[in-house]
């Protein structure tokens, strides 16, 4: 009982605010199209019979053709419907560019939403989740959501090179989308329109990408709040070719992040260790400019991964997530150091979820069993992480002419000047996640404003 006085409370006052705004708020932009986060299945009224119908249109577009499910159970119809109404406030916006991956959908309960809304603790059963999501069935992701949602370009598989990202908004993507604008790639986006809850939501993302995706590509994951793309498609499938076992190649930083007890182990690695260097030099010469003297980095101080930015064949990223997903088996929620006991690591182990943790446990076990196929990109031949405190000034850019790219279009000519080389993707991580906009500032055309509105 205290629960219904709570929800009616609570859903009422929010769907008063959802009214007022109906009637006031402005029209969306043509190339925006509102998320559909009214949809509701027979779960909502607890295993009653529904009946639908569609509300009248009004004054306000977006609730034109809204579906709302009329219950059986009294006071929870009501409920229900109040739910309905006050979803209003979490609807996101979606670029027309985008189109949602069919499977993907996040059906959301409204008879849920009201119980969260009251404080109840609500959580996606199991069996509800999608099949290839099961092994992740055990976050907090799942407390407020019933699906991952895939957004993808059109014809994004029809693309050898395929780029993801996650982001639960737009806006924190949009300049990331801009760069990748007109170099010949699929990108898909997971998590619109979610709530974050961990970094666990980007390795659901990208297993929901993949699984969801048909064939061999070369898959490139990155964060999307700091990352660049310069090479076209052609540049960056012609660096992978150009070291025959190259299968998957992770971006590198200075400081071993987090710091977990156990996560040091590498430091004494010596065999493995010699190995990664070995393996880094052969993708250093593939982006390295003509006539470079080496000058401050050398490549051997970045030995930690990065996970905001790497690439993998379609087999090379199945197995990495099933190294994952073999370790959240362990009832942890985390990933387990490399060579950390599993009796220490389920008494003592990583506290919580770290995507970077579970990277440099994963290359650590492929180095230490000599994988000729994995990668680190020490160097940042391929893909830079500069995490370094990097500037506009350790960047060599060609000339800009004022126009939406630079006077060639070859992007590749940006040269990172400490390590001497044409990166393809540049994560401006850690320390330098505020040079972005600098470095936009000093060449616009890597993510024109124009293409940030996601306009198909």
């Amino acid at each position: 009982l205290k629960l219904r006085h709570a929800a009616f409370a609570r859903a009422s006052t929010i769907t008063n605010t959802a009214h007022a705004r109906a009637h006031t708020a402005p029209m969306p932009p043509r190339d925006i199209e509102r998320a559909d986060a009214h949809v509701v299945d027979a779960d909502a009224c607890e295993r009653t019979p529904l009946q639908h119908q569609t509300s009248p249109s009004s004054s306000s577009s977006h609730s034109k053709g809204r579906v709302v499910a009329i219950c059986t159970l009294g006071a929870t119809a009501l409920v229900s419907l109040l739910a309905v109404a006050a979803g209003d406030a979490a609807v996101g916006v979606v670029p027309s560019a985008l189109r949602l991956v069919p499977g993907t959908e996040n059906v959301l309960q409204p008879l849920d939403q009201v119980k969260r809304f009251a404080g109840a603790s609500v959580t996606t059963s199991t069996s509800s989740i999608p099949q290839y999501l099961r092994p992740w069935s055990g976050f907090t992701f799942w407390n407020s959501h019933k699906n991952m949602p895939v957004y993808e370009t059109e014809n994004a598989d029809a693309h050898e090179v395929i780029v993801i990202g996650h982001s639960t908004t737009w806006d924190m993507a949009s300049k990331w989308f801009a760069s990748l604008v007109g170099k010949n790639v699929g990108v898909k986006i997971t998590g619109l329109n979610t709530k974050y809850s961990g970094f666990a939501d980007k390795l659901m993302g990208l297993r929901a990408a993949l699984s969801t995706t048909k064939g061999d590509h070369l898959f490139v994951f990155s964060d999307v709040t700091d990352v660049l793309f310069l090479c076209k498609a052609d540049e960056l499938l012609n660096r992978f070719k150009a070291v025959p076992e190259l299968r998957f190649l992770s971006s590198s930083q200075p400081k071993n992040w987090p710091e977990v007890p156990g996560s040091n182990r590498f430091y004494d690695m010596t065999d493995a260790n010699a190995f990664k260097d070995e393996q880094s030099q052969k993708i250093h010469a593939v982006g390295l400019t003509k006539g470079f003297v080496k000058k401050e980095h050398t490549g051997s101080e970045r030995k930690w991964a990065n996970s905001g930015l790497f690439a993998a064949r379609r087999q090379a990223l199945e197995t990495y997530l099933d190294h994952v997903e073999d370790d959240l088996k362990l009832g942890m929620r985390a990933c387990k150091p490399y060579g950390m006991p599993t009796d220490d690591f389920l008494h003592g182990g990583a506290a919580k979820f770290d995507d970077q943790l579970c990277m440099n446990s994963y290359l650590q076990s492929r180095f230490d069993q000599r994988d000729q196929g994995v990668f680190l990109d020490e160097f940042g031949a391929v893909f830079l992480s500069t995490g370094d405190g990097s500037s506009p000034q350790h960047f060599i850019f060609p000339e800009y002419n004022g126009t939406d790219r630079s006077a060639s279009d070859d992007l590749t000519k940006i040269w990172y000047k400490r390590t001497g080389v044409r990166p393809c993707a540049v994560h401006f991580n850690g320390a330098s996640h505020y040079v972005l906009d600098s470095v936009l500032n000093v060449a616009p055309y890597l993510a024109p404003e124009a293409y940030r509105s996601g306009a198909a």
